[in-house]
């Protein structure tokens, strides 16, 4: 891989042809993910299976969604002990995993949340990394090691997916859902998504949105109370709108200023990357097919040029001016830009002004660094909080 942060060389990458890049990682990432999975398809496929994909994520349904968002963040603030210390991502991993399965996958009733919820979690736990980076471990051993409990789990969900499809198929009940929408749309030619392509399109969505949407708002919780004017600023225009609707409340610029700060500093994913399908030219440099050329989320947003002080949490910076997609991306960009980006956004802004409804403070006042996990970036250890009341 060669990889950039230089602005410049990001804007050729974004605005090369589509058709000169194919999926960077498939063979690392299809064995757990699935060759049907939007991360894994190229050229027309992938163009396609977006288009199919994205209305769900955007439009009025939001409104819905921020509700199952808020209900969701308060009822996990509920369960706070005042003067007891909490691990700030714990609590919003269980918000980012409820909401999933309440909006994507549309489960209101508790015990079948429930159900899914644990085949969800089990089969994430058998997601070791090493599966992906070392082909001799995906074999079952007559059904001992990682990759047999992997498979094991996955069967397990499989089946409560395929019976749920079922279920929902034999019902005349309508739903709103993030699935259910997806499982009614066609593709141009009329077809739809077969069994196999949703249940790799939600594990997909499961394993992009959980963990990542936990980090990230876990992330400005920290920041927000290392920075007192920063809190203060932002509990002030919190205050300005004690009965907004979800939407209404995702617009407040100072809010939205501060998760953009946040992914700025700290963006969950620090390279993407594309596997080039021809030879480019990029600046000065002649790349070969084959190679994959990534971008540095991390260098890219701690360009001085760009961002004056960019190790300074400064969420004003984006009061100030706008960025263009080559200068800020947090969540990728181009045609393979995260499908979800919008929604994700808005589940941050949402969760994060409903915890600050409780006050808060942080258990420790040393800092904390990142570190990678896995395929992503989080904190070094665990963000500690202390519920005041």
């Amino acid at each position: 891989m060669v990889s950039t942060g230089n602005p410049a060389l990001v804007r050729e990458i974004l605005a090369t042809d589509p058709e000169a890049f194919e999926a960077f990682g498939v063979e690392l990432l299809a064995p757990v993910l699935g060759r049907e999975s939007l991360l894994m398809l190229s050229g027309d496929r992938h163009r396609a299976a977006r288009k199919l994909l994205s209305p769900p994520f955007h439009g009025a349904r939001l409104h819905t969604y921020g509700l199952a968002i808020q209900a969701a963040t308060r009822d996990q603030a509920r369960s706070w002990i005042p003067g007891r210390v909490f691990s700030m991502q714990e609590c919003t991993q269980a918000i980012s995993l409820r909401v999933i399965l309440e909006a994507v996958f549309g489960l209101t009733d508790p015990v079948e949340r429930g159900r899914y919820q644990a085949a969800l979690l089990s089969t994430i736990a058998a997601l070791n990394p090493s599966l992906m980076f070392v082909k001799a471990l995906q074999h079952e051993f007559g059904g001992i090691g990682p990759w047999a409990r992997l498979q094991r789990r996955l069967r397990a969900l499989e089946a409560i997916f395929y019976a749920d499809l079922a279920a929902r198929r034999a019902s005349s009940v309508a739903r709103d859902d993030i699935l259910s929408l997806i499982m009614a749309a066609q593709y141009d030619d009329g077809t739809q998504m077969t069994d196999r392509q949703l249940l790799e399109t939600m594990m997909t969505l499961v394993v992009a949105g959980h963990e990542t949407s936990a980090i990230a708002t876990a992330w400005a919780c920290y920041f927000l109370f290392r920075h007192p004017a920063v809190h203060e600023r932002l509990m002030a225009e919190l205050a300005t709108a004690p009965h907004a609707t979800p939407v209404e409340l995702a617009r407040l610029p100072f809010l939205e200023a501060v998760c953009h700060e946040t992914l700025r500093l700290h963006p969950i994913a620090g390279t993407f990357a594309r596997t080039l399908a021809r030879p480019i030219t990029l600046g000065e440099w002649q790349l070969p097919k084959g190679i994959a050329v990534g971008v540095s989320v991390t260098a890219l947003h701690r360009r001085p040029e760009l961002y004056p002080d960019p190790e300074v949490f400064r969420p004003e910076r984006f009061r100030e001016r706008s960025f263009a997609p080559y200068e800020y991306a947090p969540f990728g960009g181009g045609h393979r830009r995260c499908i979800g980006a919008a929604f994700a956004l808005y589940e941050m802004k949402l969760v994060l002004a409903t915890l600050l409804e409780r006050p808060l403070a942080l258990a420790s006042k040393q800092p904390i660094g990142a570190k990678p996990r896995s395929t992503i970036i989080g904190a070094a250890k665990p963000i500690r909080f202390v519920a005041l009341s």
